[in-house]
């Protein structure tokens, strides 16, 4: 017995080493490494019959270690309901390192020799979920594993170790995910991503959603995934609508029933996951044990504004995640406050790559405007003005610096977890530094200050979403600012939250820096896209003027050309105030008794499409109303407004030119069919030029690879649901992205 060992900690996660493969190579006597584990009473209890409805899992692989997870209940219990009577339930867990990857996902016995064989325990206290840490293993190594009681067992499943630390393993290629929404669109993709060859799966958060029958939520969703249900959970208004998780009950009915799901079973069967959250884990856009449901308080003379602490439901729901997910990390229930988890922690794969893991939800300050200083999220958290922001953060960054810490009131990462990311950074020497970061570092912003047909209480610069990094941005300085001076070279964040595809350059200062880093953002897995977000709200009356920033159709872009066909009649009739309708219309009509244009130039044009056309990503990440220009001109043929339009163009142009009406070239009229673009030059603005490529209306998730001269991305975007089913050819279309050694760039392959 000399040569085996245990540890338990905190009643629940346990530890066993394979002492044999210490050494690194096995070792003759590797099949004598069985670990035994008894219970508290120290007597063998008898194996009953026991199910795994949410299947098994393995994650945190590093090069000599592995956690394995699963939850036992007894056959005839229900697959989602707790059963505390059940007591404690003896299980075992058999590894091997022979090729079984035939069984993986089956519940067919696991052969091979067997490198550990421990007795563990399905514990009541924990829902009858399992964490077993295994250490001890070779590195760069694959292992297969499977819980057994009796004759009954679990699926097989799959891991891969880390590679040495000290080694390069000349390649490596993994997933990250995000936003996996039980309650709207498919779960196709898991599909996809269980078929994929990687080495292990990082997810970034959202794995649940907290809320049940929220708006969002509200479309169509395949009918594999019913409703989901909650015991506590109360409503979040009243007597009806959505409700959400409220205590440890809830958050734990939610993981089983999101990991009911055979297809991120499979996942989770084949690949180790290395996971973090983000709010949904809790509550939407949280922060620490704060919830934004409502508008909460603020206090006009002190400008301090607060939300609804909730510290039983945060407990609650740290104690599900840490139960549920296969992370090596610490938990400790006996803690007070909230703060009874630390999830940021890191990871080496060889010298070729060294992946940090941060939590930005834990320590977060609050937004940096109060939700009821507005009045509303629109102007707090989303859509807010860039001015404003600034100011905010000026006074809470002044307010900071008297108290010793100038970001303690504008930060997401906190004082401790800050400088840990700062000196973790500077003392790796892997070739790519890559962050699991939960939230976007791109700054997205939308200049309206000088958009002709822009309502004059929206010609301003607005940030587009202040609960990412954007929010944050005197951090964000700090953070990337601290890359640079160090010459912390090859950093590259992965990033989820915004249920969009997107990949740029990061900046220390986006109105004065330098760039210092890459930020790749996959679309949520399932989640409902952000350019739906915006289409919902450009629905509202008061926005209508600004939903071509949005999104158009054919008979919407007709629309536009009649505005500005009427614009430039009156225009060169001299009107000034083209926002004097009267005037221009009393302009059109002129020129119409004139002869000098046709009345069916403004007259729409029946059996035009209504269906909305995605403008939303020239607004983000392109420049603004090429999408627009490109409808506009395929209408050319059959609508009398924009031919009209697109003849006047041709005639200034070739007035300017010096050229004939008929030898105008094609895309100088495009140009300028663009309502955006500057109609001399035909130059359109770009909100963001540090964004290389978007893609607001997608599901999917990402794929890297790294070499040592390069970091390869794909972008996998997923199709739309077939009816209520999840396609049968799941996969729509892939993007694929580099990123040169050395360079702070992203390229378009």
């Amino acid at each position: 017995m000399d040569r085996r060992r245990f540890l338990k900690l905190s009643g629940f996660l346990t530890v066993s080493t394979v002492a044999g493969l210490l050494a690194g190579c096995g070792g003759d006597d590797a099949t004598d490494t069985t670990v035994a584990v008894l219970p508290p009473d120290g007597k063998p209890t008898p194996a009953q019959a026991l199910k795994f409805p949410q299947g098994i899992a393995s994650g945190d692989p590093r090069a000599d270690s592995i956690v394995l997870w699963t939850r036992a209940v007894p056959l005839g219990a229900d697959a989602v309901a707790s059963v505390p009577a059940a007591g404690d339930l003896p299980l075992r867990l058999i590894v091997t390192s022979d090729d079984m990857s035939a069984l993986i996902g089956s519940s067919a016995v696991l052969g091979g020799k067997v490198l550990a064989d421990v007795s563990l325990s399905a514990q009541a206290a924990w829902d009858h979920s399992v964490r077993h840490k295994l250490t001890g293993l070779n590195p760069a190594t694959t292992y297969y594993y499977q819980f057994v009681s009796g004759e009954t067992r679990s699926a097989v499943g799959r891991f891969k170790t880390a590679p040495a630390e000290h080694l390069d393993p000349g390649t490596l290629k993994f997933a990250f995910l995000s936003c996996q929404d039980w309650s709207i669109n498919h779960w196709g993709g898991f599909d996809l991503l269980a078929a994929e060859d990687v080495d292990f799966v990082v997810h970034l958060g959202d794995y649940i959603y907290e809320t049940v029958g929220e708006a969002f939520q509200a479309g169509a969703v395949e009918a594999m995934h019913a409703p989901l249900s909650l015991p506590d959970g109360p409503y979040k208004s009243g007597n009806s609508g959505a409700r959400y998780a409220n205590t440890l009950a809830d958050y734990r009915a939610l993981y089983k029933q999101y990991r009911s799901d055979p297809r991120l079973q499979q996942v989770h069967a084949r690949f180790a996951m290395i996971a973090i959250w983000d709010d949904h884990e809790f509550s939407d856009d949280c922060w620490g044990d704060a919830s934004t449901y409502d508008n909460g308080s603020y206090d006009k003379a002190s400008g301090r504004g607060d939300n609804s602490h909730q510290t039983a439901r945060r407990r609650g729901a740290n104690q599900a995640w840490f139960e549920f997910m296969p992370a090596d990390v610490p938990f400790d229930a006996a803690a007070s406050g909230f703060q009874t988890i630390k999830l940021y922690r890191d990871f080496r794969f060889g010298s070729l790559m060294h992946l940090v893991m941060t939590d930005e939800r834990l320590y977060r300050a609050d937004h940096l405007i109060p939700e009821a200083a507005v009045g509303s999220s629109i102007g707090s958290r989303y859509l807010v003005p860039t001015a404003q922001l600034a100011a905010a953060e000026a006074q809470k960054f002044a307010a900071g610096t008297a108290s010793g810490d100038p970001l303690a009131q504008v930060s997401v990462l906190g004082k401790t977890q800050r400088e840990w990311w700062q000196s973790t950074l500077a003392g790796s020497k892997a070739a790519w530094k890559i962050w699991g970061n939960e939230v976007s570092l791109l700054r997205m912003r939308l200049d309206a200050s000088k958009l002709a047909g822009v309502p004059a209480a929206l010609r301003k610069e607005f940030v587009l979403n202040a609960d990412q990094w954007d929010g944050f941005n005197a951090e964000r300085k700090v953070l990337v600012g601290f890359l640079r001076q160090q010459k912390i070279s090859d950093v590259v964040a992965i990033t989820g939250d915004i249920h969009s595809f997107y990949a740029g350059v990061v900046y220390d200062d986006y109105a004065t820096g330098a760039p210092g880093m890459v930020d790749l953002v996959t679309a949520g897995i399932s989640s409902d896209s952000f350019y739906h977000y915006f289409y919902a709200a450009a629905q509202d009356p008061a926005l209508a003027a600004a939903a071509p920033l949005v999104y158009t159709s054919e008979a919407g872009a007709e629309q536009l050309a009649i505005q500005m066909l009427s614009a430039a009649i009156a225009g060169a009739a001299g009107v000034s105030d083209l926002s004097d309708t009267a005037a221009v219309q009393a302009a059109v009509q002129g020129a119409i008794v004139a002869g000098k244009v046709s009345a069916t130039a403004f007259q729409t044009t029946s059996g035009l499409a209504k269906t909305p056309i995605n403008t939303f990503d020239d607004t983000v990440g392109g420049a603004l109303g090429t999408t627009l220009a490109a409808t506009m001109a395929a209408l050319a043929g059959k609508s009398a407004a924009v031919a009209t339009l697109s003849g006047l163009i041709r005639q200034q142009l070739a007035a300017v030119m010096g050229l004939p009406v008929a030898s105008v070239p094609a895309t100088e009229v495009l140009k300028r069919l663009n309502p955006f673009a500057d109609q001399a030059s035909g130059v359109a603005p770009v909100n963001n030029p540090w964004i290389a490529y978007t893609d607001t209306d997608a599901q999917g998730y990402a794929v890297v690879t790294l070499s040592a001269g390069e970091l390869r991305a794909e972008f996998k975007k997923i199709a739309r649901l077939d009816g209520h089913r999840a396609p049968a050819a799941p996969l729509l279309q892939t993007t694929r992205l580099q990123v040169p050694r050395g360079q702070v760039k992203v390229n378009r392959l």
